[in-house]
């Protein structure tokens, strides 16, 4: 089904399962989940979500808001938006040990979560964000990605995979994301308190 990407009632199925996943463990990981190995099909099935390459109507650069915003709205960018979510709120909530409860269950899955799963999640974040200097990637996309590139900087087995990439990661996508654009200007001389909001 993930293979499948010309099926638009198998997108639609991915991203109803993806929200599922997302409601049910928002609060606190099924306690299921954290038992043993309970939880690799999942985060592979994100994974492998974050990973699908892209249809090329849908990454061509763009700078057009009209384009930018359909494209948001689109099935693909959604589940690819919602997958980056979920991996981002695990990783900050079970990412490091010495800030999560002190019960055993909780401790172990969290050094688990951290030892097994951070660094292949951060790849696909990485990849995510590169993408970018080239390619459109949706908004939502793009904006958990830095956030898990960002909360990946506090915790050391992930930082020692983020040094060789530092440079790109701020030249190439953090700096020109924060650039006014021809259109922020318009925006701002148009209404000014919208665009301040």
């Amino acid at each position: 089904m993930i293979n499948n990407k010309e099926n638009t009632d198998a997108l639609y199925m991915l991203h109803l399962i993806c929200k599922v996943f997302y409601v049910s463990n928002q609060l606190q990981m099924c306690p299921y989940l954290m038992e043993g190995d309970n939880l690799d099909p999942w985060i592979m099935f994100f994974k492998t979500i974050m990973d699908m390459p892209c249809p090329e109507d849908l990454c061509a650069p763009t700078s057009e808001t009209v384009e930018i915003v359909a494209r948001d709205k689109s099935i693909f960018w959604k589940i690819k938006g919602i997958a980056a979510k979920i991996t981002y709120r695990v990783f900050v909530k079970y990412g490091d040990p010495s800030t999560v409860e002190d019960t055993v269950i909780i401790k172990s899955f969290s050094n688990n979560f951290s030892l097994k799963y951070s660094i292949p999640l951060l790849e696909s974040h990485l990849q995510l964000m590169f993408q970018r200097k080239d390619k459109f990637v949706g908004s939502k996309t793009l904006s958990f990605a830095i956030k898990f590139i960002a909360a990946s900087t506090k915790k050391q087995n992930t930082m020692e995979k983020l040094k060789p990439f530092v440079e790109n990661i701020l030249y190439d996508t953090v700096i020109p994301i924060m650039f006014i654009t021809e259109k922020d200007m318009n925006s701002f001389q148009n209404d000014p308190v919208e665009y301040i909001r």
